[in-house]
C-alpha cells in the first residue's frame, strides 16, 4: 500500500513538473516576438548604423523578448518594393522615405519644404508634426502600415566643380543633380537646371561634365565620392530636407502586446536622437575634412538667411496647389499650417 501511494505521489509530482515546464515554455514563446526588418542600406552606410542601433536598443528595452531579423542591402527587395513588402506582410518593418513614395504619401512630403537646416531640427519637427496631424499617419494606414521610426537628414547643400556659390545669383544656370519632385522645384527657384541623374551615376556624370555639381547632404557627398571632384560647397543652405520613416505592418502592430508596442516606441525615440545628433556631427566633421583636402566651403549664416529664402517664397503655395490637384486641399492646408507653426517653435 505504501509503495502504491509513493508511486502515485511521484506520478503527480512529475505531471505537475511537466505542466509547469510546458507553461513556462509557452509563456516564453508567447512573450518572444520575432520581427523581419528590411531596407536598402549597405554595411557602413549611416542608415545601416541607425538600423543596427535601433535593433540593439529594442533588444535592451524588451530584455530580449523582441528579436529582429535584419535584411539590409536590398536582400528582400529594392527601394521601390519596400512599401509593398511591409504592406503585404512579406516583411514586418521596412524603410519607406516619403519623397520616394510621394505618390502614395504626398502629405508627408511637407517636411521637405525648406524651413529648417539640421537633422536635429528636422527630426524633431517631423516627429512633432506626425503627432499633431493624424492625416500623415492615415496616409500610411491606407497601405496597411504605420510609421514607427521617423527622422530626417539635414537639408541639402550645393557642391560644384568650377564655380563657387556664395550668393543666390551664383546658382542661376548651373546644371546640378537633384533628387526629383519637390527637390527639383526648390532647385529651379534659384535658376538651377535640375538634371535627372541617379545618385549612383552622379560621380561619372560630374567627371564627364554632364553636370556641374550636385545638391546633396555631406554624408552622401562622401558616400558617392563627390568630394574627389567638387572644389566648392555650401554649408547651411536649404535645398530641401530628406524625411525618412521605417514602417511596421499594421496587422503585426495590432497583434503586439502593449508592452511590446511601448518598447518599439521607446527604441524609436532613442534611435531618432542618436541618428539626428550623429548626422549633424558627421556633417560638421566631413566639412572640416573636405576643407583640409582643399575644398572651399561657404557657410550660410543666420544673418544672411533672408537673401536666400526670398527665392523660395512661393514654394509652399506651389506645394499646396499640388496637393489640391490630388483632392487634398483641406488636409494639406491643415498640415502646412501646423508645419509652419512647429518650425517657428523649433528653429531658432
Amino acid at each position: 500500500m505504501k509503495r502504491t501511494m509513493f508511486i502515485f505521489s511521484l506520478i503527480i509530482i512529475l505531471v505537475f513538473a511537466t505542466n509547469a515546464t510546458q507553461a513556462a515554455q509557452d509563456q516564453d514563446t508567447k512573450q518572444t516576438v520575432v520581427l523581419r526588418s528590411a531596407d536598402v542600406f549597405t554595411v557602413g552606410h549611416p542608415g545601416y548604423k541607425t538600423a543596427k542601433y535601433f535593433i540593439e536598443r529594442l533588444g535592451e528595452i524588451s530584455k530580449g523578448t523582441i528579436k529582429v531579423e535584419y535584411f539590409p542591402a536590398q536582400q528582400l527587395g529594392k527601394l521601390k518594393d519596400m512599401l509593398k513588402l511591409a504592406s503585404e506582410g512579406l516583411a514586418d518593418m521596412t524603410y519607406v522615405p516619403p519623397s520616394y513614395f510621394a505618390g502614395q504619401l504626398p502629405l508627408n512630403t511637407v517636411v521637405i519644404l525648406p524651413r529648417w537646416t539640421t537633422a536635429t531640427e528636422g527630426t524633431k519637427i517631423y516627429n512633432r508634426l506626425i503627432e499633431k496631424c493624424p492625416e500623415l499617419i492615415e496616409e500610411f494606414l491606407k497601405y496597411g502600415v504605420r510609421p514607427i521610426l521617423v527622422n530626417t537628414t539635414s537639408q541639402y547643400d550645393v557642391g560644384t566643380v568650377k564655380k563657387p556659390v556664395r550668393a543666390p545669383e551664383d546658382l542661376k544656370g548651373l546644371k546640378l543633380h537633384a533628387s526629383g519632385g519637390l527637390f527639383d522645384r526648390i532647385a529651379a527657384k534659384y535658376g538651377i537646371i535640375p538634371v535627372n541623374v541617379s545618385s549612383a551615376e552622379t560621380y561619372e556624370a560630374t567627371q564627364r561634365g554632364v553636370i556641374e555639381g550636385a545638391t546633396m547632404s555631406y554624408p552622401s557627398v562622401k558616400g558617392y565620392r563627390l568630394n574627389e571632384l567638387e572644389k566648392y560647397h555650401t554649408l547651411g543652405l536649404r535645398m530641401g530636407g530628406f524625411p525618412a520613416t521605417n514602417v511596421i505592418n499594421e496587422k503585426k502592430w495590432q497583434s503586439l502586446s502593449e508592452e511590446a508596442r511601448q518598447a518599439l516606441i521607446t527604441a524609436s525615440i532613442d534611435t531618432n536622437k542618436i541618428h539626428a545628433e550623429g548626422w549633424d556631427k558627421m556633417t560638421q566633421g566631413l566639412a572640416a575634412q573636405f576643407e583640409k583636402e582643399g575644398m572651399a566651403i561657404y557657410r550660410v549664416t543666420p544673418q544672411e538667411r533672408a537673401k536666400w529664402d526670398v527665392f523660395l517664397k512661393d514654394i509652399e503655395d506651389e506645394w499646396l496647389q499640388e496637393m489640391g490637384k490630388k483632392g487634398l486641399q483641406t488636409k494639406a492646408k491643415k498640415v502646412l499650417d501646423e508645419y509652419r507653426k512647429i518650425c517657428e517653435e523649433v528653429v531658432k
